[in-house]
């Protein structure tokens, strides 16, 4: 996964901060953001698959 996508789900799983704030954390759009966060979650999904996991 690329970094920037882990990035968006570190600080929206772990450190909890919703989409806005991340956004001004990051100096990027929102909409920028919730494109990366829903790839991310795509892609760790699709492991999660692959390992069989869910």
């Amino acid at each position: 996964m690329p970094a920037a996508q882990r990035q968006v789900l570190v600080l929206r799983y772990y450190a909890d901060l919703p989409i806005r704030e991340i956004a001004l954390v990051l100096h990027v759009p929102e909409g920028t953001i919730k494109s990366r966060l829903h790839t991310a979650q795509a892609a760790m999904r699709a492991r999660l698959r692959q390992v069989k996991v869910i």
